[in-house]
């Protein structure tokens, strides 16, 4: 099966081939729109998409700038971080969108990323740095750590910081905590120009409250079939035990059989599924 994949040693090709290929293949990836200043007070805001959490206690975040790819050199994130220790994160929803492109330009350090795409400020709390105020979350930063990535042209730089507070609109969280996040209306980024309107492919998977089966229970003529996908047959791993067989007659054909098995999975009755598995074995 192994000629079914493209081998491609990551040395053997360009920065730009490889960070292509990292950027196609990791995605959608959630955008940190960071406002940083420097000694002087002069505010920067630029996204990146090399982002993630990394912890929750203490709240770390995690995101990595990288050097000029023509020049090698630092951007003015990284040199205002390095220097004042703190930084905020906006996320970004569909709102946003371009004008958070915008502020990607390669703006001289002089200039004030915020007036430039139209956004405005929110003022923080416990740091100087601003966060973005059309945004649904913002995060308070104090840096961590910043791990240098190669130091040549294109290559990173994994800044962390610990979150000191959340900005969070009213309307997108309850009394409990919880976040509608449908109401963030967030977007992530892909590769080229490409992005992704996260409500609109957003699916609901719950994670099983038991051990499963697993995928090696089922049997090996129901694995190896084209009616039911991987997914399907996922759910039906995911039983705590397998039923008792019950026997039940059929006069259904084996396809017919098998569009029921699937119908019965994409419904959640997997105890149902199962016996008609158990049919599908008996009609052999």
């Amino acid at each position: 099966m192994s000629n079914q994949f493209n081998f491609i040693e990551s040395k053997k090709q360009s920065m730009v081939e490889n960070y292509r290929l990292m950027v196609a293949s990791i995605s959608p990836r959630p955008i940190a729109f960071v406002g940083s200043q420097d000694g002087k007070g002069n505010d920067n805001l630029a996204p990146f998409s090399f982002f993630n959490g990394f912890g929750a206690n203490p709240p770390i975040v995690g995101f990595s700038p990288a050097l000029s790819g023509k020049t090698g050199e630092p951007k003015d994130t990284l040199i205002n971080i390095k220097e004042t220790k703190e930084f905020t994160i906006s996320v970004v929803n569909h709102d946003i969108a371009n004008q958070m492109s915008l502020s990607s330009c390669d703006f001289a350090s002089n200039i004030d990323e915020f007036e430039k795409a139209g956004l405005s400020k929110n003022p923080s709390k416990l740091i100087k740095p601003y966060g973005v105020f059309e945004s649904p979350v913002i995060f308070e930063c104090k840096l961590m750590k910043i791990i240098e990535l190669g130091g040549l042209p294109g290559s990173g730089n994994l800044i962390l910081g610990e979150i000191l507070a959340f900005h969070v609109k009213k309307g997108i969280i309850n009394e409990d905590g919880i976040v509608n996040e449908k109401d963030m209306d967030l977007i992530g980024r892909m590769g080229y120009g490409n992005y992704t309107h996260a409500p609109k492919s957003m699916f609901t998977i719950y994670k099983p409250k038991y051990l499963g089966v697993g995928y090696d229970a089922i049997p090996d003529k129901i694995k190896k079939t084209h009616y039911l996908t991987g997914n399907q047959l996922g759910k039906l791993a995911s039983i705590n035990e397998v039923p008792i067989n019950q026997k039940i007659a059929t006069s259904l054909e084996e396809k017919e059989l098998y569009q029921k098995c699937a119908e019965k999975i994409d419904n959640d009755d997997i105890l149902g599924a199962w016996q008609v598995v158990f049919q599908i074995m008996n009609n052999e």
